[in-house]
């Protein structure tokens, strides 16, 4: 049997090609992820790009672990692991380490499928953004999309929950373009609605693409992978927005579930995920987010041998680890970002979860790579 593998619909397969029933674990030494799938959508266009290219896509697709066909449908689904290596070759092989951007470059309301449509007909663009980040549950588990907001601003944003082997900046970059085309497509482009790009990886040795695919500052080295929009901008009607069209939309994205259904504890992941960019974390408000009681909360997860603060400590761990992989942020700025105001107990704390200093890791090997 092949080993090359179509991943379809709700169908999971191992990479022998056996169908089977449960999501296999990942991650390190004492961290428990379940492997997430991501909706094709966008990813449909890139055997197209790759051409452009001169590059063969079956051959890049297969060295992704994927089969020739798996971005054939976009309703289809793929491993978020293999995503992330599709896009590491994509940008090794064309030689074009923006790739990223290009991917989602042509990325409209209707590539999202229904959740799309969902937005489309949404009242105001808040209310759109907020409706995507709601269901991009249903679409991928790999990321958590979200729209959060101070007296200063809102940032529409994106991040990576799902540890990847390869492929995070690439990821990043093609969030970044994905959500600065739907609000160019939602807020109409004469708006200029947007402020300023943050994007959570080093500089390229070329930024010039960047600046010329978004038109406005980009910021490297950033905590985070959003759009910085003003707040008047969220009350901007969206043209055309039909409410019972939206109704109906309403009842079937709620029946959507092609990248599964979402446990427990990959809820609270995605929760603590956003809670991070807003300050410290508290279990009060996380369990309100959630519309959870405390003791239920802690009851499921016990049910899968885990405590609260240990998806806590999973969830700074990953996000410092990204940070101190692909950006230039300094130990104490990391530290800070992932609840630790204190440098010397996000050191503690790192060393505690990885066996080594957050310096002494990225020295290792964990550090920024500028392409």
């Amino acid at each position: 049997m092949s080993s090359k593998v179509h991943w379809r619909r709700l169908q999971t397969f191992d990479y022998s090609g056996q169908r089977r029933e449960n999501h296999s674990e990942i991650g390190g030494p004492g961290r428990i992820m379940s492997e997430s799938l991501q909706r094709v959508g966008f990813l449909a266009a890139l055997p197209a790009l790759l051409r452009r290219y001169g590059v063969n896509p079956v051959e890049v697709l297969e060295d992704a672990g994927l089969g020739a066909r798996a971005l054939d449908d976009p309703d289809a689904v793929i491993p978020y692991v293999a995503m992330g290596r599709l896009a590491q070759l994509a940008a090794e092989r064309t030689k074009c380490p923006h790739i990223g951007l290009e991917i989602t470059s042509a990325t409209q309301t209707r590539s999202l499928g229904p959740v799309g449509e969902l937005m489309r007909n949404a009242p105001t663009l808040g209310d759109a953004l907020r409706d995507f980040a709601e269901h991009n549950h249903r679409l991928s588990r790999g990321g958590v999309v979200y729209l959060v907001s101070d007296r200063h601003g809102a940032y529409f944003g994106y991040a990576v929950i799902q540890p990847v082997g390869a492929g995070y900046d690439v990821i990043c970059d093609g969030a970044a373009m994905a959500a600065f085309r739907l609000v160019g497509e939602l807020a109409l482009p004469e708006a200029a609605p947007v402020r300023e790009v943050l994007l959570s990886r080093s500089a390229p040795k070329d930024s010039r693409p960047y600046l010329k695919a978004f038109g406005v500052n980009v910021r490297f080295d950033a905590e985070q992978t959003a759009l910085a929009l003003p707040l008047t901008l969220l009350r901007r009607p969206v043209p055309g927005a039909d409410p019972g069209e939206r109704k109906r939309l309403q009842e079937k994205v709620a029946s959507l579930r092609f990248a599964g259904e979402l446990d427990t504890v990959t809820r609270l992941r995605r929760a603590l995920r956003v809670a991070l960019l807003r300050g410290p974390i508290a279990a009060g408000k996380i369990c309100w987010e959630l519309q959870i009681s405390r003791r239920t909360l802690h009851r499921r997860l016990e049910a899968q041998g885990l405590r609260y603060q240990q998806v806590v400590d999973e969830t700074r761990y990953e996000h410092a680890r990204q940070l101190l992989s692909h950006t230039l942020l300094g130990v104490g700025e990391v530290g800070m970002v992932v609840g630790y105001p204190d440098p010397s107990a996000f050191t503690r704390a790192f060393a505690r979860w990885t066996g080594m200093k957050p310096s002494a890791w990225r020295r290792c090997g964990g550090g920024p790579h500028v392409p």
